[in-house]
């Protein structure tokens, strides 16, 4: 890894522990959340308990949400991610929705929506089917935006992702006060899908960021300062970023879904009943998996003598040495033998994928190793106290595999 890149490693991880827990909030202006108050919650149980305290619950304040599934994902747009800085500008915006009107005739029964002169409405069609558009989609129910920060699963391939986050907005602010924001609650909805979420849309003045113009609005009312310490609680009823541990993917969903929120209730359409049905039987697999492994572990420890177990003090292939070094901690003893197999299983395939020539001393194929490895282990639920210490140790562990193979 280059010294560039280790050094912005160890800020993120510096901030990252630096964000307070809640009820407290901080800012962090360098860094992913920018200009907006951060505290981190215990995990997705504790957001659920905290959502009934009075921050959230405040007389005549309507809140909004908005869920990331990465913690280093700004508020911005989707047609704002062609400008480095999330800004777009007017001239981008007119031309894209120009070359929306042109392309939508003979594609859409609504006429009334390619001729107004108000674009809103053709924005939140044009959103709805994955235009790069100006709005951000916001929901009133913090559940559908904890199921869509949760919804889908890390990819290996990706930097590390430690939390999950959501964002919350005060919508009788902005509704109420002179700001350059608007809220946006569409008449059409074809689908069901906004009424399903509870969902509505912000869009920004042109030019600026979401943030910054809340921000520069209550300076200007003397609402807040957000130059002084003691007033980032003040500013955080306002707008706030709450980080969530990146544990228990598959409980939170489950959790979710018994709330009967899941991809069928919130997609009432055919991708809705696609995507439901991917859910329930890729969790399906995953059970049937661990039962399988459980059964083989089963029948290899009949197999194995005590005498061959205790003699062994270098593991004979790639999966005892992962096996055995994730059964070594005593907390480890909590993970049910099936799920350690299915951890070995998977984090030998991707060892195995990713050993090129000289691999180990290879510092970016070493990054990676951490990476896929912190995913794999959260996935299968490993202890969380136990998953650095395990990440620290795999790459040792490995060279010592590779120097014995080699003799």
């Amino acid at each position: 890894m280059s010294e560039d890149k280790s050094n912005s490693e160890d800020r993120k991880n510096s901030h990252l522990e630096n964000i307070p827990e809640w009820p407290d909030f901080k800012l962090f202006v360098e860094y992913e959340s920018g200009r907006i108050p951060t505290t981190k919650v215990k995990g997705w149980r504790h957001f659920s308990e905290i959502l009934e305290e009075g921050f959230f619950n405040r007389y005549k304040t309507q809140l909004v949400y908005r869920g990331h599934r990465r913690f280093d994902w700004p508020l911005t747009p989707s047609l704002g991610r062609l400008d480095h800085r999330g800004i777009i500008s007017n001239e981008v915006a007119e031309e894209q929705i120009s070359f929306f009107r042109k392309a939508v005739r003979g594609r859409i029964l609504d006429r009334t929506l390619v001729d107004l002169e108000e674009v809103d409405e053709l924005w939140a069609v044009g959103q709805h089917h994955g235009l790069m558009t100006p709005l951000l989609d916001w929901t009133y129910s913090p559940y559908v935006a904890l199921f869509f920060a949760f919804e889908k699963p890390d990819s290996t391939s990706e930097l590390d992702n430690p939390y999950r986050t959501i964002y919350v907005l005060n919508k009788s602010y902005i509704e109420g006060s002179p700001n350059p924001i608007q809220i946006l609650e569409p008449r059409k909805d074809d689908h069901g899908r906004l009424v399903n979420q509870a969902g509505l849309f912000t869009l920004s003045e042109f030019g600026d960021t979401l943030e910054n113009q809340l921000i520069n609005s209550l300076q200007d009312e003397e609402i807040i300062d957000v130059s002084e310490e003691e007033e980032e609680r003040e500013f955080a009823k306002y707008i706030c970023k709450i980080y969530i541990p990146n544990e228990d993917r598959d409980e939170c969903i489950q959790h979710l879904r018994r709330m009967n929120v899941h991809h069928a209730s919130l997609f009432p359409d055919l991708q809705g009943a696609a995507e439901h049905s991917n859910a329930i039987i890729t969790e399906l697999k995953k059970q049937e998996d661990l039962r399988e492994a459980e059964k083989e572990l089963e029948k290899e420890e009949q197999d194995k003598t005590a005498e061959e177990a205790t003699e062994i003090e270098i593991p004979d292939s790639l999966s005892e040495l992962i096996e055995n070094l994730l059964k070594e901690p005593e907390e480890s003893k909590q993970v049910e033998a099936g799920r350690i197999r299915s951890i070995t299983k998977e984090l030998a395939t991707e060892i195995e994928k990713h050993q090129f020539a000289d691999w180990i001393k290879r510092d970016s194929v070493q990054a990676q190793l951490r990476v896929f490895s912190r995913v794999i282990l959260r996935k299968y639920g490993y202890p969380k106290s136990l998953i650095e210490t395990f990440v620290n140790s795999i790459v040792e562990k490995l060279k010592e595999f590779d120097q014995a193979e080699e003799e």
